[in-house]
This record gives C-alpha cells, structure tokens and sequence, in this order.
C-alpha cells in the first residue's frame, strides 16, 4: 500500500517488504542504550492459540527484544500453570503476569479503596503489566501488540519500534490492511471512520477530531512508545482502550512526534462475532469507543445534548451508507477473489447505529463517561511503595 499521502500525522507506509534488515541492524545498535521490550494482554484461549505458538518463536529468536511481558487476564491456577509451559521457550526473556492472582487481585482492591479503575478488560489487563513494566525498570521502549496476530514476523515488531528507537518518534501507531476472500476490520471500516466523519459533520474540523481521523488503522493493538510516556497514560479499562490512548498522546504529546507506520502488507487476527447489547462482541466495542469519543469532547470544552446525539447517529448512518457503496465497488473491482455481502454489511452499520445509542445512554447514566484508568504516576502517589508491592506479587502469584 506504498504511497506518499500525509496529512497531519508523519505516516511512513510499506516501500519494500524486505526492507527491515538495516532497519534490524540500527536497532541492535542501539539495544544497550535504549533496551526494547514488548507487552502483549492475552485471555487464556489466546495465549494456548497457535498464533501465539508462533509470536513466542519468533520473539524468543529476536536478539534485539530484551524482555517480553505477557499479561494474562482472566484465567484459572491451572491456565495459568498450563501458560507457564507456554511461553517456557521464551526462557528468562518472559514475565508472565497473572492478573487473577489472588495477591494481584488484593493489591488492585487496595488501589480502588483510593482510585477507580474501571471494569475488568484489555485496558485493564494492559495496565497491570504496564504497572509491571514500570516497577522493573528494564526497558526504556516499549512496544504493545496482541495475542492473536495470524500473520506475526519479526519484521512487524521491528517497523512499530524503528520510529521511536531510531527516529526519535515519541509513539509510533502501527497500520496495515485487513482482507483475505473478504474485507475484515468492520468496526474500522464501517463504524470508527463514518462516525469521525458524523462528528465533523456536527462539530466542525476540531484539531482533535482532524487528528483522531487521520489514523489510517486507529483501532490497531500495534504501537510503540517509551515506558517514561507510559507512565503517564490514562485510558479506558474496556474496549475503547485504542482510542482512548491516542486521546492521551494527543493531550501529552505535539503531533509531529506521533507517527503511523505501516506494519505488514496484509494482516490477519481472530474475528469477533457482531454480538449485542447483552452479548457483546462487535457491537460492545463500537459502544465503547462512542462513548469515549463523547467523554474525551466533552473533556475538551464540546456540550452534547440531545439534538446534538440525534444528529451525530443520522449523520453517521448517512456517512456509512456512502461508505457500503464504496467497498461495494470495491470488491467489484476483484469479484474473482474477494466476496461481498451488501446486506450483511448494511446490517452492521443498522446495529452500530444502534450501538451508538447504547453509548448515549451510558454516558447520560454518568456524566464522567468512560472510566478512565489512573495513570501510574498518580498511583504512585497516592500509594506509598505501591509498584514495589505489585512486582512481588507478580513474581509470587501462588
């Protein structure tokens, strides 16, 4: 997908598919000053998967990853023991850190006895091991991605750390393209996109929401950025968390130090089910990042009435509709190799709609909106030694 497109965020896309050796080699040069680790959030189903049979060879033979951090959340003792010969190939490069360890879970009921932090979810998960990550000190950058990546290399890892490492980026945001027989990536495509269109339909071109739209993949798990950045996020403990992130580098850092770079030339994962309002699934997902897209305007100065609500869901059906044709012609384009359900998809953005209307209600049953986790800095404040506690109880789960 090699272009030269930029707009607001640098943006650095796919020229050569090779193309990662020099880039390797620089990394390594840089190890000792600058060590690099990766943190990776995993459900138990995951973490058994064969992708992740293959992220664990593949990082365990990359020189250049000092540590590899991965956060297991809402797993038994015995999932836990089974993990364990799981990531053994890893060796000492792995910290396995179990979030439903009973001395984890005393640890964060001690932290919500003072500070929120939110519901159980890939925010969360994300957290606690970030939490880890800080109180061990051993790397300086680090890089997030999930579990279920199907099209996993070590030239991805390299891209998403290269920008920050040797580039000097302050965050770097991974993106690539999803398809196989089919397009992927429905909330992306036919949710997140028509509805950033519907706010600026509604509120106009604010630099957030020009920035929050300029992400070529913004709900990707892929991006990198240093742990003395980390330390000061705050994000939604559910499944707004990627927006949510990219709302705090926006609040923490200037633009030009944010880049997005293109990961893989096509990339696969899992596939969630559409779900519901009582089953989750795609339709919690777009609820969530709705209402943290409500919460982080509503932070930055926007009043959202009614009116307003009514007319951001009529705009974003509108905007979804034109955007159905388009993928529609799309797939036209290669009808050889690349199916296309035009109901199917018109289905989804009737449910994201009402997905939105979830959201609404939500954010009017409390006016704070999202959760958001605090960040680590402020718990350590609030708790004296609480990262010193956090370690050991990771390190001693049973």
């Amino acid at each position: 997908m090699a272009d030269f497109y930029i707009n607001k965020l640098p943006t650095f896309s796919l020229l050569y598919e090779e193309s990662t050796q020099n880039m390797e080699k620089q990394l390594l040069e840089e190890a000792s000053r600058i060590p690099m680790g990766v943190l990776i959030p995993a459900l138990y189903p995951d973490l058994s998967s064969p992708a992740m049979k293959n992220i664990i060879q593949v990082l365990s033979a990359m020189q250049l990853v000092k540590k590899v951090y991965i956060c297991l959340d809402k797993a038994s003792l015995d999932e836990y023991q089974a993990s364990k010969e799981i990531v053994a190939p890893l060796g000492s490069k792995c910290s396995l850190i179990w979030n439903d360890s009973l001395k984890v879970r005393e640890l964060v009921t001690e932290i919500e006895q003072k500070l929120s932090v939110g519901i159980r979810g890939k925010g969360h998960a994300v957290w606690t091991g970030l939490g880890y990550v800080i109180a061990r000190s051993e790397v300086s950058a680090l890089a997030f991605h999930d579990a279920d990546i199907l099209t996993y290399s070590k030239d991805l890892l390299i891209r998403l750390l290269y920008p920050i490492v040797s580039l000097k980026y302050q965050f770097s945001k991974g993106y690539y393209i999803r398809y196989n027989n089919q397009f992927y990536g429905r909330v992306v495509r036919l949710f997140y996109f028509p509805f950033v269109r519907a706010l600026k339909d509604i509120f106009g071109n604010t630099e957030y929401i020009d920035y929050m739209g300029d992400f070529r993949y913004p709900l990707s798990g892929e991006f990198a950025t240093f742990v003395s950045q980390a330390r000061i996020l705050q994000f939604p403990s559910d499944w707004g968390i990627e927006v949510g992130i990219l709302g705090e580098i926006f609040r923490n850092m200037r633009t030009h130090r944010i880049c997005q770079i293109e990961l893989v030339t096509r990339y696969d994962h899992k596939h969630q089910k559409m779900g519901s309002e009582t089953e989750g699934g795609l339709y919690t997902m777009a609820a969530d990042i709705a209402r943290t897209f409500f919460t982080f305007m509503a932070g930055n100065g926007k009043v959202i009435g009614h009116d307003t609500f009514n007319a951001v869901r009529h705009a974003y059906l509108k905007n979804a509709r034109e955007i159905v044709s388009v993928y529609e012609s799309f797939s036209e384009m290669y009808s050889d190799k690349i199916s296309f359900d035009y109901h199917s998809e018109m289905s989804a953005i009737e449910m994201f709609a009402s997905s939105i209307d979830s959201a609404v209600k939500q954010f009017y049953e409390n006016p704070q909106g999202s959760v958001l986790i605090p960040d680590w800095k402020r718990v350590e404040s609030a708790i004296d030694g609480v990262l010193d506690k956090l370690a050991t109880a990771v390190e001693n789960p049973v």
